[in-house]
């Protein structure tokens, strides 16, 4: 029966020999990102579910790990030469912002790769053997990343780069390292040694089925792995807590001031206590005594009728109202918090220069808001939460309580991104006037939204 001929398996990756060692550049390795405590437990278990031959690490803490499934002599257990991650190499060289390589290979092959912050990105690192498909690959990538740094030959503005600087980074963090042994890893001379006991035919057919469905079933898990991308995850759960506050927006303190400023003080011989808003809530509470020739009929007359009004005791009243609904309720803007140096240079020179007319000002130190950690669904069922990543910054709260006559709060400029939780007004007509002093003491509480240093 005549040897049924072969037909040559397609590379998904290529090969590049390191000038004078026995050694080789890999490109176009598989990465994508594995979650957990141990990244390096993780990303063996991983290769080894997938039948990955290699893998190797974008860096030692980096989530981002590359999976290769080697053909032919690669996937050998005793090889002279060792396989080096050129992803990897180009990532060490670049741990600073975001680069993107497009190099020509000796094969007239094109490899492009993409580096963000010192880790190779999922899908970015990959082979064309076609120039037309790997510039549109370049320029999807451009169009994806920005300002990014660009490598190689095919851009006029790009930085010259050449394989030579590849092999200079081939070290333990790029080596490609076995992920386990597997029968494919025998030597051909045992697999001779075996033939013997076989009859040729069958084991060149069933040889060839193996093969075939091994490399099948591996990449439909790698193509069943969730792809995970830890920034946009943290950006959309930072976005729906921004949802949640509420600040002044445009138009300021200034309509909540007036808001108390307009309460009557003496309404139908009543004497006005203090008056308490809390625009959160979009409720004003003022509080009222009863003088001698005052009773509740007068009180009801002199108010207005939207107001509700309760009756503590026979010398106590509590009238309260609803504020607009646009009062210090405007949503939050995450692209305008205040970063520590405007706080620094901008909005405390302004307090510094009203503090002469404020009784006192406090404001605490930058701290945590309430922020749900996303999570991803694993393969078991169960719920992983995702790392953030140093690139993605929290907000966070500043706490500010000032007291101070009414009249210097109108003086008080406020980030557009502060919130209001309480103002309230006492009523003490017999306080002599002074700058620190009057006859409306009022004391401010509220958060300032700013950017986490």
């Amino acid at each position: 029966m005549a040897r049924r001929e072969k037909t040559p398996r397609r590379l998904s990756y290529r090969l590049v020999a390191i000038p004078g060692t026995s050694n080789q550049l890999v490109f176009g390795v598989r990465w994508q990102t594995v979650l957990g405590e141990d990244p390096q437990k993780e990303a063996l278990r991983l290769a080894r579910k997938v039948k990955a031959t290699h893998f190797v690490h974008s860096d030692a803490r980096s989530p981002s790990v590359g999976l290769l499934i080697a053909k032919g002599k690669e996937r050998r257990a005793k090889t002279r030469a060792s396989l080096f991650s050129a992803a990897s190499a180009f990532a060490q060289m670049h741990r600073h912002g975001t680069h993107i390589v497009a190099l020509n290979l000796p094969d007239k092959s094109v490899w492009i790769a993409v580096v963000i912050a010192g880790v190779v990105q999922a899908g970015g690192d990959a082979v064309f053997a076609d120039l037309q498909a790997a510039q549109r690959a370049l320029d999807e990538a451009l169009a994806r990343y920005g300002e990014a740094q660009v490598h190689g030959d095919h851009r006029t503005q790009s930085r010259p780069f050449s394989l030579q600087q590849l092999a200079a980074h081939t070290n333990q963090q790029s080596s490609l390292r076995r992920a386990g042994f597997s029968l494919a890893m025998i030597s051909p001379f045992w697999w001779t040694i075996l033939g013997l006991f076989l009859v040729y035919e069958a084991w060149d057919i069933g040889m060839s089925y193996w093969e075939e469905r091994q490399a099948r079933i591996a990449q439909e898990m790698l193509a069943a792995q969730p792809e995970v991308d830890p920034a946009t995850l943290w950006k959309k759960a930072i976005a729906a807590w921004a949802k949640t506050a509420r600040t002044l927006g445009d138009p300021g303190l200034t309509p909540l001031l007036q808001q108390v400023e307009s309460v009557p003080t003496a309404p139908g011989r009543w004497k006005l206590v203090e008056v308490d808003c809390r625009p959160q809530v979009r409720s004003c509470v003022a509080k009222y005594r009863r003088t001698r020739l005052a009773d509740n009929r007068t009180l009801h007359a002199a108010l207005p009728p939207t107001w509700k009004i309760e009756h503590v005791d026979l010398e106590s009243a509590n009238a309260s109202w609803t504020v607009p609904a646009g009062l210090a309720a405007q949503p939050l803007l995450l692209a305008e918090l205040p970063d520590a140096k405007a706080m620094r240079q901008v909005w405390e020179p302004s307090w510094q220069a009203l503090r002469p007319a404020l009784q006192d000002l406090s404001l605490s130190a930058p701290g945590q808001v309430p922020i749900s950690v996303p999570n991803v669904k694993l393969a078991n069922g169960l719920e992983q939460p995702v790392i953030r990543p140093k690139e993605i910054k929290l907000p966070a709260t500043r706490a500010l309580v000032i007291n101070a006559p009414l009249r210097s709060l109108y003086g008080l400029a406020l980030p557009r991104t502060s919130e209001v939780t309480q103002l309230q007004m006492r009523y003490a007509p017999e306080t002599t006037p002074g700058l620190t002093t009057s006859a409306f003491v009022t004391t401010l509480k509220g958060t300032i939204y700013v950017e986490s240093p």
